[in-house]
C-alpha cells in the first residue's frame, strides 16, 4: 500500500496550512518537527518521520532531549534523513537550547539557594548519559548573568582547568559563579576529583576577585551542594 503524502491530507491536517491558519502554538511537536523535516521518503511522509523520531527512546531519554542528545550517525539511520536534514536538525535544536539560555538571562532569575541552581538546570542535566559540566556566572546581585558549558561527554575533572572555568567570568565581569554538572549514576556524593577540583577554583577564581559561591552535583532524584557538606572549602559564606 502506498504511502499517504503530506499534499494527501486534508488541509485541516497538513502543518504547514495548520501554522498558517491557527499559528505555530497549535502545532503538536510532531507537526513543528514536520516542518523542519519537510520532505518524506518513500516510505514515510514528513508527518511520520517526525513522529518516528520522537517516538524513539536510547538511555532513558526519549522526544526532543533524545533528538539533542542523538548523534549525528544514529539520526542518519532514520527513514527519510539523510546527513544534510541531520545535521539540519541537530542545529535547530542547538539554536533552540541558545535561545532558551538567552530568555534565562533576559529573566534576570535570582538565585538565593541551591535549590534554586537545581530547579533552573535539572531539565537539562538530571537524565543526561553522560556527565556535563557547567558554570553559572552571577552580578553583584546573584542575578544569572549567563551559563556556560565547560565540557561535555565523560569527563576527568582532574583535567579540566581553572582557565576553561573562570575565561568566560572574567570576560563578563561576572561577581561570582557557581559550578554545576551532574552525576549520570544518579549518586551525588562528591568524588575526590569534585572536591580538589572546587578547592583548586576556589584559590583561582579569589585571585581575579570572582567568589566560587558553591559546586552542585544534580542526579536524577535530587542534588548535592558542597557549600553544605564541605563548608570549609569556601572563602566566602552562604548564598545569600
Amino acid at each position: 500500500m502506498n504511502k499517504l503524502s503530506i499534499k494527501q491530507l486534508p488541509s485541516q491536517d497538513r502543518p504547514y496550512e495548520k501554522f498558517e491558519r491557527l499559528g505555530a502554538n497549535s502545532l503538536t511537536d510532531a507537526e513543528l518537527l514536520a516542518v523542519i523535516v519537510k520532505n518524506g521518503s518513500k516510505e514515510l511522509n514528513c508527518l511520520e518521520i517526525a513522529k518516528y523520531i520522537l517516538s524513539k527512546h536510547e538511555n532513558g531519554l526519549s522526544g526532543f532531549r533524545y533528538l539533542k542528545e542523538v548523534s549525528l550517525e544514529e539520526l542518519m539511520k532514520t527513514p527519510g534523513i539523510g546527513k544534510i536534514k541531520a545535521i539540519q536538525l541537530k542545529s535547530i535544536v542547538e539554536l533552540a537550547s541558545r535561545i532558551n539560555a538567552e530568555f534565562v538571562s533576559e529573566k534576570r532569575v535570582k538565585i538565593t539557594s541551591p535549590c534554586d541552581i537545581y530547579n533552573l538546570l535539572k531539565g537539562e542535566l538530571a537524565e543526561k548519559p553522560t556527565e556535563e559540566v557547567k558554570v553559572v556566572l552571577l552580578d553583584n546581585k546573584n542575578h544569572v548573568k549567563s551559563i556556560v558549558t565547560v565540557s561535555k561527554g565523560a569527563t576527568n575533572k582532574s583535567t579540566i582547568s581553572a582557565k576553561e572555568v573562570l575565561s568566560e567570568p572574567i570576560k563578563q565581569l561576572a561577581s561570582s559563579i557557581i559550578l554545576v554538572h551532574n552525576h549520570p549514576s544518579g549518586d551525588t556524593t562528591p568524588s575526590r576529583q569534585d572536591i580538589l577540583l572546587t578547592r583548586k577554583l576556589c584559590d583561582y577564581a579569589n585571585i581575579f576577585e570572582i567568589k566560587l559561591c558553591d559546586h552542585i552535583i544534580i542526579g536524577k532524584d535530587g542534588y548535592t551542594s558542597l557549600k553544605d557538606t564541605n563548608s570549609e572549602i569556601f572563602l566566602g559564606g552562604r548564598i545569600v
